[in-house]
This record gives structure tokens, C-alpha cells and sequence, in this order.
């Protein structure tokens, strides 16, 4: 294989419990996995920018916008989806390109590309902004901790670390994409879950219990999520800021 060939591959599955069929539903009038696959492919780092689905409407529309279509099985996370779809892909580098943020900055893409690239020896990485006291408040905002070389100590919905004594720029929140060497990949969807991701309902605490090392970046900047419907107007107005050259807050 070769190893710099790097691959975006952005899970998409029509039966979400919360939000069904939430990859077609229609951002600014384009399906947001439409979007999403723009993205990935306005990063320029990638071989492949591949949607990884269970139903053949979410395909035809990744096609149209552009991206490969690897039709998976049933899978018991967005991760291991990921992974049935990079079973026959040529591809030493996998980046999980989350399928509801259709504003996500390309460059956030390319930071994790090119440090996997660069650093075959980091099997996993993810970033990271700076926390707001709003931030470490929210349990639905992960934050992370990391030691001095940058490697994850823990993620957690609670507030790490406790500002007893508050130190600037300590602080940070997770931004959830994921870049995978693929033996790591491999490797990660191969363990059961651990306790430690059912307490917090954190998948990548999987891979602190098993000793895999993941590499904290800082990112070029913020997304939004669409969870629920309500969400979609925030995910408008930061594609519109996109439109207009402006940096997304989140």
C-alpha cells in the first residue's frame, strides 16, 4: 500500500434514532452529507473521499456530490462503520469525517492528514479549542487533557481539569474528527467496549484503556452539529459565513 495515500470516510446511516434520515435532510437546499462530502474534498489531501452507508437514497446522493459509495452492514458505531468500508480500500491513513457538520473546516481536515502522514508512528488523532467557563459548564461539550508531548490523558463530560487554580489556556474542548493509522483502526474496532466509554459515552476512551496513544492538535477552527432539526438554522448561518470568507463560531 501506499503510505502516503490518505482517505476521508464519512459515515452516514438513514435510521438515526434522534433525527431519521438527518444525512438528506436539506441544509440551504443540498442534503447536508452533499455538503459534507464538499468539504472533504475542498481539504485537497485526500485519495479518496468515500461515504460509507446502509441505504441506497444517502448513496445516490454522495455519488452526485462526488464521493466514492461503500455500502456497509449493520455496524454498532459510526467508527465501525468506517472500518467495514476500508476493508477493500487502498489506504494507510483513515480520517472519520463526522456526517453531520456540514460546515466543517477543511483545514481541521488537513491538520490530522498531514500529522498521520508525517508521523506513521501516531496510530490515532483528534483536536482540540480553547474552553470557554461556558464549555467546562456543558456536559455535552467534551473537554480534553493531554500531558506535555500533546497525547491524551482523558476526555470527559465533566470539567477537566478542575479550576481550583486556573491556569490560561489549560483548558480545552474536544473537537470530534478522528484520523486513524489504518492497522490502529483495525486494531481499535477489534476491542469490546470498555466501562470506562459506557460511563461517559465517550468511544475514544476505548482506546486510553487499551493503551493506544492519540496525538491532540489544535484545530484551524470551530463546526457545527446538527444533532436535532433545531439545529439546522445554526448550521445555515455558519455555511453562509462560509459563503461570505468569514471564520465559523461556535
Amino acid at each position: 500500500m501506499d503510505r502516503g495515500r490518505v482517505v476521508a470516510v464519512i459515515p452516514a446511516r438513514f435510521g438515526s434514532t434522534r433525527f431519521p434520515g438527518k444525512p438528506l435532510t436539506l441544509i440551504l437546499g443540498t442534503p447536508m452529507i452533499a455538503h459534507v462530502v464538499t468539504r472533504a474534498r475542498e481539504a485537497r489531501c485526500f485519495a479518496e473521499v468515500v461515504v460509507a452507508t446502509d441505504d441506497e437514497r444517502i448513496a445516490v446522493v454522495a455519488r452526485a456530490a462526488g464521493a466514492l459509495v461503500a455500502m456497509t452492514g449493520e455496524a454498532r458505531s459510526g467508527t465501525d462503520r468506517v472500518a467495514q468500508a476500508v476493508r477493500d480500500l487502498d489506504a494507510e491513513v483513515v480520517l472519520n469525517v463526522q456526517g453531520d457538520e456540514p460546515a466543517l473546516p477543511p483545514e481541521n481536515l488537513r491538520v490530522v492528514a498531514e500529522h498521520l502522514r508525517a508521523h506513521p508512528e501516531v496510530p490515532l488523532a483528534t483536536l482540540a479549542l480553547p474552553a470557554t467557563d461556558d464549555d467546562l459548564a456543558n456536559p455535552n461539550v467534551v473537554k480534553v487533557v493531554t500531558d506535555l508531548t500533546g497525547r491524551a490523558l482523558y476526555f470527559s463530560r465533566a470539567p477537566i481539569p478542575y479550576p481550583r487554580n486556573p491556569v490560561a489556556g489549560v483548558a480545552r474542548k474536544h473537537v470530534g474528527l478522528y484520523g486513524f493509522q489504518r492497522a490502529a483502526l483495525v486494531e481499535f474496532t477489534g476491542w469490546p467496549e470498555t466501562d470506562l466509554e459506557r460511563v461517559e459515552g465517550l468511544e475514544q476512551l476505548r482506546a486510553l484503556a487499551h493503551g493506544m496513544a492519540i496525538a491532540v492538535l489544535p484545530a484551524a477552527g470551530e463546526s457545527v452539529s446538527v444533532d436535532v432539526p433545531e439545529d439546522i438554522p445554526r448550521a445555515e448561518a455558519a455555511l453562509k459565513k462560509i459563503g461570505r470568507g468569514e471564520r465559523v463560531e461556535g
